[in-house]
């Protein structure tokens, strides 16, 4: 996307302008190690000052910063926020061409149901996705910047963490359609419980004129009750715009689904291991059904890494699903676990970012004790509780502090046939130990 100056400055206000000189911007960071010719650099404070680094994106090729604080013999426009003003010029450059704006929010399984729904529009339109976990205050604004002005539809996926983000995400991006994955209590350490999860992520139908809801989600009828516009509804059992009609296994990483979408059927081969995926699917047809005028051919669509990618080595069959973890989505994960073929064995790190952390976990172990898993092998200090709780109910249950010993204690019970899930919160880094196993 080009923004000229003067288009900047309308878009943020700078309090003092260094050295104008009528530039026009091509790309846009916060991050001097990728800067691009004719970019602009934010300087964004964090874990590192932005500013440190303003001579190397110039050097790179930035023409420009926003700043702050003024630079000796350093072009900028100098203004009191720099994240702010990095989501204002995202705002103001989607007033500039015309896009279709989809956003995606939900507590599990929004990354997973982005690339479905990039899938199906890119068949009709031309469209980008928010790349990666780029679904911040930060992240989402550089990937609105960056977009190819010819796009024609955008798919943002919109995390939020604490109190008051989704309100500032929303005005960013203004999506006019919207989708909810499932809603789970997480986050409860800043965002209190399940209600203010939900009240948080349904700001983002602020601006919304479409939306699709789960119907299957008990958390999510307030929303839609409230909601006035156009609504679409997918379920896995109840009568919907999008109905799972039936599925059935065909190996541990494959499934057929035949489904009821918009009045028409849809059957194929489904890559994934577990049936929990199926609803990311049928909400991703839900909402590209507002959208597109051929029904949607499913085949193709590929597990993400550390999002139920699953693979088999030397006889053993892997699952990675080592980039989150709640206590909602690990229950769901490890029934669908207990249904497979071989083996089962269990390796779940912490669940981070919990209100009464050590409870959650105690109850968790509990839980999954009595699931017909063979072998639970916890690594962590939080899982320590969920192992305590395990082992008075059942066998084979162990315990260790890193993913590393994890892997280790790992090697001892494997053999051919074992199937192996990995699950726990992107922080522990257990996903570091998944990437020795591939």
């Amino acid at each position: 996307m080009r923004l000229r100056e003067d288009e900047l400055i309308r878009a943020i206000s700078p309090v003092e302008i260094i050295n104008p000189g009528g530039r026009v911007f091509s790309y846009f960071s916060f991050d001097s190690r990728d800067m691009k010719k004719d970019g602009l650099f934010f300087a964004l404070k964090g874990q590192r000052d932005g500013h440190d680094f303003v001579k190397d994106a110039i050097k790179k090729g930035a023409l420009a910063a926003v700043v702050e604080r003024p630079m000796e013999f350093i072009p900028a426009f100098v203004v009191k926020d720099t994240l702010k003003a990095l989501g204002d010029a995202a705002s103001f450059s989607l007033t500039l061409n015309k896009t279709l704006r989809l956003g995606i929010t939900g507590s599990a399984g929004k990354t997973t149901t982005k690339e479905f729904v990039f899938s199906f529009l890119s068949k009709e339109f031309r469209t980008e996705r928010t790349p990666g976990n780029w679904n911040n205050l930060i992240g989402v604004p550089v990937f609105i910047l960056n977009r190819d002005e010819h796009t024609e539809a955008l798919v943002i996926e919109m995390g939020i963490s604490i109190p008051g983000e989704m309100d500032k995400l929303v005005d960013i991006a203004k999506p006019r359609t919207v989708l909810f994955t499932r809603i789970y209590a997480t986050h409860t350490q800043f965002l209190g419980s399940l209600e203010g999860v939900r009240e948080e992520k349904g700001k983002i139908l602020k601006h919304a004129e479409r939306a699709a809801f789960n119907l299957d989600d008990n958390a999510q009828e307030p929303l839609w009750e409230r909601f006035a516009g156009e609504k679409r509804f997918f379920s896995s059992s109840r009568e919907a715009d999008v109905k799972l009609l039936g599925w059935k296994r065909i190996s541990n990483g494959k499934l057929s689904v035949e489904i009821s979408y918009m009045g028409k059927e849809i059957k194929g081969v489904f890559p994934f291991w577990s049936p929990v995926f199926i609803e990311n699917l049928l909400a991703a047809l839900a909402a590209a059904s507002f959208f597109l005028r051929e029904k949607p051919d499913i085949e193709g669509l590929k597990p993400l890494e550390g999002r139920g990618q699953s693979w088999e080595r030397d006889g053993i069959f892997f699952i990675d699903e080592s980039y989150n973890s709640n206590p909602d989505s690990l229950v769901r994960a490890l029934f669908s676990l207990s249904g497979l073929e071989g083996t089962r064995i269990a390796v779940l790190s912490d669940m981070l970012e919990l209100k009464d952390p050590e409870k959650v976990h105690r109850e968790m172990g509990k839980k999954i004790a009595d699931l017909k898993i063979d072998y639970l092998l916890f690594c962590g200090e939080l899982m320590k509780y969920a192992a305590e709780e395990a082992l008075n109910k059942r066998e084979k249950v162990f315990w260790v502090e890193t993913p590393e010993e994890a892997g280790k204690k790992l090697r001892e019970i494997i053999s051919p046939g074992s199937v192996v899930f990995f699950k726990g919160s992107h922080g522990t880094g257990l996903w570091q130990e998944v990437q020795k196993w591939k």
